[in-house]
């Protein structure tokens, strides 16, 4: 019988050695890295176009072309193009983000050729519907428009805006004008330019062998493909600020402090992201200590360090009743000093650096997550290994250090303040 009176025992995670993905490059140039492991009869696909949101030439452009991508081709409808993925127990997605475009599938194996036939039309032959794009500009109307009314969605805004400014492509922000005036020609001109005959990088996992692969390779190897060269995003550092945007009719407000960072590359990353999960960065930290389980002005409020390519950023985030506002704010200036005046105790320590390293190693138990993390050393363009030796750097982080960075990176006085509600 199991003892249920005492806690099993505990047993550190010291080491994790990430598998590598597989790299194939076809004939056109074409790469594809595959993790193919699994035992379930399925598969993941991801093709990844340097075509996000940077690339378009008016705003809101990226954002229906990524929902009128699937609208229709030259032979299928819209709906035939989703009942062809649905039929053969496949889903598919398409989503524009910054710097690129990712078109995902999820299926079975056994039919991969029947769901490529369908992904090749809508690379080669897509036509944009104006019935289709006139549909999916009112619904992302009316999505930005529900948006509008919510704090948190108004917070974020801001916070974009004093992070990195109106005009670089991270601090852009839909807007109804500019939906309102993206036509099919502007669709048509960017499916042109950055995807239709533009190279991609293909990332395969699940069930993958050679028999996927050739297969990929017999519907992506032989076309000639153009390279699209990615984007260098220049990040200007903009003094801290403080916005409020006044919101009296709503129950809560919503909080965002942040301040300029680094990215995964630089000597105090690993530091620093111990020191922002003592802090804020999980269910025990202080900051949930304080305010959610002490003070009880929210359910929950975070910080997280965000890193980019050449860039980087600090958020602390919380939607925490109206009347408590500035009080909030007071609790978190009140943390970031205690965390700047007096050395974390060994044991907090350990149980950051604890829950930290059992987090990646969970996180890297199928073949779906082995790629995640080898996309994003391939995508961020990171040391082969960087993953290897992820847990000894977390626990070579010592209390001095996290001192140290407490005193470098966080103050109050370098934090952008954005408040949507009402500071009282």
């Amino acid at each position: 019988m199991l003892e249920r009176s005492q806690a099993p025992a505990f047993k550190s995670v010291e080491s994790v050695k990430l598998a590598e993905a597989e790299k194939d490059v076809f004939q056109n140039e074409i790469p594809l890295y595959s993790v193919g492991f699994a035992s379930q009869e399925v598969i993941k696909l991801e093709l990844v176009f340097e075509a996000g949101s940077a690339f378009e030439k008016k705003l809101g452009t990226s954002a229906l072309f990524s929902k009128l991508l699937l609208g229709g081709t030259k032979t299928r409808t819209g709906s035939e193009i989703m009942a062809g993925f649905d039929q053969y127990g496949g889903f598919i997605e398409v989503s524009s983000r910054i710097e690129r475009l990712y078109i995902v599938l999820y299926g079975l194996k056994k039919y991969l050729d029947k769901y490529l036939t369908i992904i090749q039309d809508m690379l080669e032959n897509s036509v944009f519907p104006e019935d289709e794009l006139e549909l999916q500009r009112k619904i992302a109307l009316q999505n930005l428009k529900l948006n509008l009314g919510k704090s948190s969605y108004l917070a974020n805004k801001e916070f974009k805006d004093v992070m990195f400014g109106s005009v670089n492509p991270y601090g852009k922000v839909l807007n109804s004008e500019s939906l309102e005036t993206v036509t099919r020609e502007d669709l048509v001109e960017f499916y042109e330019t950055n995807v239709q005959g533009k190279s991609f990088r293909i990332f395969a996992s699940g069930n993958v062998k050679d028999k996927e692969k050739q297969l990929l390779k017999s519907y992506f190897g032989s076309e000639t493909y153009t390279a699209q060269n990615r984007l260098d995003i220049p990040f200007e550092i903009f003094s801290p600020s403080k916005r409020l945007v006044t919101l009296e009719d709503k129950m809560q407000s919503t909080i965002r402090l942040g301040k300029p960072l680094f990215d995964r590359m630089h000597p105090e990353f690993f530091q620093m992201a111990v020191t922002n999960t003592v802090f804020g960065g999980y269910f025990g930290s202080r900051l949930m200590t304080n305010i959610r389980e002490d003070k009880g002005f929210t359910y929950g409020i975070s910080s997280s360090v965000n890193p980019l390519r050449g860039f980087g950023y600090l958020m602390i985030g919380s939607d925490v009743v109206k009347e408590n506002t500035q009080e909030t704010l007071n609790e978190i200036e009140k943390e970031i000093n205690l965390l700047r005046n007096e050395e974390v105790s060994q044991d907090e320590l350990e149980t950051v650096k604890n829950y930290m390293s059992g987090s990646f190693a969970g996180s890297i138990t199928t073949s779906f997550e082995l790629m995640e993390r080898n996309k994003n050393i391939i995508l961020s363009e990171l040391p082969k290994g960087y993953y290897d030796n992820f847990i000894d750097r977390i626990n070579a982080v010592t209390t001095a250090e996290v001192l140290e960075m407490a005193n470098k990176h966080l103050s109050m006085e370098s934090l952008s303040e954005v408040v949507v509600g009402e500071k009282i």
